[in-house]
This record gives C-alpha cells, sequence and structure tokens, in this order.
C-alpha cells in the first residue's frame, strides 16, 4: 500500500508541473468601434436622468439631473447629434401592423360591433311591441273591471233599495243582514 501511496503522490506533483503555452491571440475589436486606420474625433452627448432613489440605500435619493458621455466617431460624420426621448419611438416588444392589416382588423371589428348593435337594437324593438301588447290588455282588462264592479255596486243598491221596505224594524233581522253582508 505504501508504495502505491508514494507512486500517486509523485504522479499528482509532476503532473502540476508540466507547463504548456498557449499562444496569444490579439483580442478582436468591438463591432462598433471605429478602425484606428481613420482619423476620429470625440462627441459628447447629453442624457436626461429622472429622479430616483439609490439601490445601496434607499435614503438617499438622487435629483433629476444631465449626464454627458464622450463618443469616439469618424471625424467626417456631422455635428448635429440629437438625442431623443425614450417616448419617441415605440419599444422593440411593440410591433404595430402593417397599416393596411391594421385598417383591415379595426372595420372588420366596427362590423362586428355594428351587427352586435343591429341585433340587439330588433330584440329591444320587440320587447317593446311585446310590452305595449300587455300594456294595452292590462288597461281594457282594468276598465272592465271597473264597469262589472260599478254593476256590482248598482245591482247592490237595487237589492238593498228592495230588501227594506220589506224587512221587519226588529233589531234582530238588521244585525244578521250587516253580519252576512259581503264587502268588495
Amino acid at each position: 500500500m505504501r508504495p502505491t501511496l508514494l507512486m500517486l503522490a509523485s504522479l499528482s506533483f509532476t503532473g502540476c508541473t508540466v507547463q504548456t503555452t498557449v499562444p496569444k491571440r490579439p483580442l478582436p475589436e468591438p463591432a462598433n468601434s471605429v478602425p484606428r486606420t481613420q482619423p476620429t474625433k470625440l462627441v459628447e452627448t447629453r442624457y436626461e436622468i429622472r429622479e430616483y432613489r439609490d439601490a445601496a440605500n434607499p435614503a438617499i435619493r438622487h435629483e433629476a439631473h444631465s449626464i454627458y458621455r464622450k463618443t469616439r466617431v469618424p471625424a467626417n460624420v456631422s455635428e448635429a447629434f440629437t438625442t431623443a426621448s425614450r417616448t419617441t419611438f415605440p419599444p422593440v416588444s411593440v410591433t404595430p401592423l402593417p397599416p393596411s392589416e391594421e385598417l383591415a382588423a379595426e372595420i372588420m371589428t366596427q362590423r362586428k360591433v355594428t351587427a352586435e348593435l343591429l341585433a340587439l337594437q330588433g330584440a329591444l324593438a320587440d320587447a317593446e311591441k311585446m310590452m305595449k301588447t300587455q300594456y294595452s290588455g292590462l288597461v281594457r282588462q282594468s276598465a272592465e273591471t271597473f264597469k262589472v264592479r260599478e254593476q256590482l255596486e248598482s245591482e247592490r243598491n237595487r237589492l238593498k233599495s228592495l230588501a227594506e221596505p220589506e224587512a221587519s224594524p226588529a233589531l234582530g233581522t238588521s244585525a244578521a243582514t250587516a253580519a252576512t253582508e259581503v264587502k268588495w
């Protein structure tokens, strides 16, 4: 066991001491950088920053201010560099429809809404007709009920007038008729 241990130890140390040389390549230039052969100049661009709270310490609040960034650009670029507001252009995640497709979609939506409104208008007109028919039926029935009530009252008065001369003046008969009289 001891020889195996010594052999493993010597192999592990010798493996660490072997040096290999890796050829060094120059780092590629970023795609947005200007080649060094062209003359360049520095341009200062202004950015507006809104007020915000410091992420490291929420008790610290930074006021709105401007920051300036220097950028190296080719010398033949015009001097008119301006920054645009974030609201000037829609974000990349928003891709509006081309005008013709957008217009077609809007027209289809309008047609659908118009068809629904016409269907609702027709249903409302049908309900109105039905309600007017029921109302006129109720008016007719209440007029008939009023006529029948008047006829019943006149018949009751006629029966009372016929029954009074024949009734005896005794107390028992008047109390009995008052108890049996139906009130409408």
